[in-house]
């Protein structure tokens, strides 16, 4: 064996036993002898992967895969990489890659569904769970995905099979199936569900989480039979318990909102050319029509609609590191104007084989960051979509989020977040007069061609049938709100939480004085 196998061979052992600064040693002394070693780079990419430092990970792959594209450690690796950036399109093409060199492992095949629905190739994530299923992938999860794509796509009743194939897989999270039902909106709970539901709400094998689940479930399992007195029991338990595991971080929120309210734009914003896409960013609370205006711009000849993307997040996360977002912001130079705009638009592009001449991101929490948008995009549409605050209110407390949104575990968040909502766009109307466009959801739903045709003026669209029956559209739709999109407006939506106002009389009342103010500062 040649001195720099045995090196190598010394690596891989040190590696495997999880002693991994001996084994960056040997690794190293491959590469000081043979500098276009795959191995050894792949190798100590992986040690530093192991690591967490992602940055010399990258690099050691990024060397291998120039000298040889398709070697499978090499692209498990930069897979890796992807996933922990979040980089879901690099993601999709690594496992593609991985898939031709190894086509049986399922492994590659699940994960290719799961990056597919997170860049919205639906196709592709139904394709590659029905493989899995189909040779006996044993991921009960690849049910509750399939179950998600079908929800997507309109099928309840396909939805609603998948996942109780998952409750029945997954007997230690049936919150998370029975949520699933729940979250399909056009399910309806049997009195058997019903049964079950109320003995896994006293199961003590099931972690709170999946408890906190159950309870989200009967919460809607008990409003479909009448019995609201025990959904709003439900809904306050499972509450309770997510805003333990979940907690809301109000000061930093409301911190964030106050050195907000100090922006001033940059001056170089004026100087710089309009790019040939117009964004149209369309914010406000979630569970406050934000899907619905979606729906309706979408079905349009000249629009594309990609996702809640969460570039402008990053963009705010990576200024607030570099010394602060607020100040950072309001002293952007042409040229970080430049790049972070085409940072964006890249992303952007990965949604379309045609870029469009408009094009949707449709993530509410964007109210928070319409100066940063204005910024970078100044010929930007901006749609902030405002709905009843105690029926939104009520709305936010009885669903689940998987992520994000940790004020909705408490009546008090709810209204905090509210209060900092209505401050922020004060200030942004001040700075942006008559820029934005407010939506008033309960107008939009008794009034909709005329709110519908607002909405096409405003963003310089010409008038398509399509948008006024939006409902007719097969296009998936990612969020809670797939199926009410593809029904006709629905008064029904409007005054929902009225029915639990005796049980939470003075949570409501706090709501009610929300919505006057919100009334009044969006629609005078």
């Amino acid at each position: 064996m040649s001195i720099i196998n045995q090196y190598l061979s010394q690596a891989e052992s040190l590696f495997k036993s999880k002693n991994y600064s001996s084994a960056r040693i040997y690794a190293r002394k491959v590469v000081k002898r043979d500098d276009r070693h795959v191995g050894a780079l792949a190798l100590l990419g992986h040690i530093h992967l192991q690591q967490q430092q992602y940055a010399q990970a990258e690099s050691y792959f990024v060397s291998a895969v120039s000298i040889e594209p398709h070697t499978v450690s090499v692209l498990t690796g930069l897979l890796a990489i992807a996933e922990v950036k979040q980089d879901f399109f690099s993601a999709k093409g690594y496992l593609e890659q991985l898939i031709n060199l190894q086509p049986q492992v399922g492994q590659y095949r699940y994960k290719l569904g799961l990056v597919a629905t997170k860049v919205a190739d639906m196709a592709l994530a139904e394709h590659s769970f029905e493989w899995c299923v189909e040779h006996d992938f044993e991921e009960p999860a690849v049910q509750l995905n399939l179950g998600h794509i079908y929800k997507a796509k309109g099928d309840t009743e396909r939805a609603a099979n998948f996942y109780h194939q998952y409750i029945q897989l997954s007997p230690k999270q049936v919150g998370v199936g029975y949520w699933s039902l729940a979250d399909l909106k056009q399910y309806r709970f049997s009195a058997n569900d019903l049964a079950l539901l109320q003995h896994f709400a006293s199961d003590a094998s099931l972690s709170k989480q999946n408890q906190a689940l159950v309870y989200f479930a009967l919460c809607k399992a008990y409003e479909q039979h009448q019995q609201i007195d025990k959904a709003c029991e439900s809904m306050l338990l499972a509450n309770q318990i997510m805003a333990v595991y979940r907690p809301f971080k109000q000061p930093l929120f409301a911190k964030i909102v106050l050195s907000l309210l100090g922006h001033t734009p940059s001056p170089h914003i004026d100087s710089l050319p309009t790019t040939g896409q117009t964004p149209i960013f369309i914010v406000g609370m979630p569970r406050s029509g934000t899907t619905l205006v979606e729906q309706i711009l979408a079905c349009h000849s000249e629009v594309g609609a990609t996702d809640e993307l969460p570039f402008m997040e990053r963009f705010a996360l990576q200024m607030d590191m570099s010394g602060g977002y607020q100040s950072q912001l309001s002293q952007l130079s042409a040229n970080e104007i430049m790049q972070f705009r085409q940072r964006y638009l890249t992303e952007v592009d990965h949604y379309f084989t045609e870029a469009p001449i408009y094009v949707i991101d449709k993530n509410p929490n964007n109210f928070l960051h319409i100066g940063l948008i204005k910024s970078l995009f100044p010929q930007a549409k901006i749609i902030n979509v405002v709905r009843n605050t105690v029926d939104n209110g009520l709305s936010v407390f009885k669903q689940f989020f998987s992520f994000g949104h940790d004020y909705s575990y408490s009546f008090t968040g709810i209204t905090s977040y509210w209060q900092h909502y209505l401050d922020i766009m004060a200030h942004w109307d001040k700075l942006y007069p008559n820029e934005i466009l407010h939506v008033c959801f309960e107008q939009l739903v008794r009034e909709p061609d005329s709110q519908i045709q607002r909405m096409l003026d405003y963003c310089g669209l010409t008038t398509q049938a399509q948008c006024f029956t939006f409902y007719e559209s097969d296009r998936a739709v990612l969020t809670p709100s797939a199926s009410q999109v593809r029904q006709p407006m629905n008064p029904k939506a409007i005054g929902q939480a009225a029915k639990y106002q005796p049980f939470i009389a003075a949570e409501i009342a706090q709501l009610d004085a929300i919505a006057k103010k919100a009334s009044q500062q969006f629609f005078g």
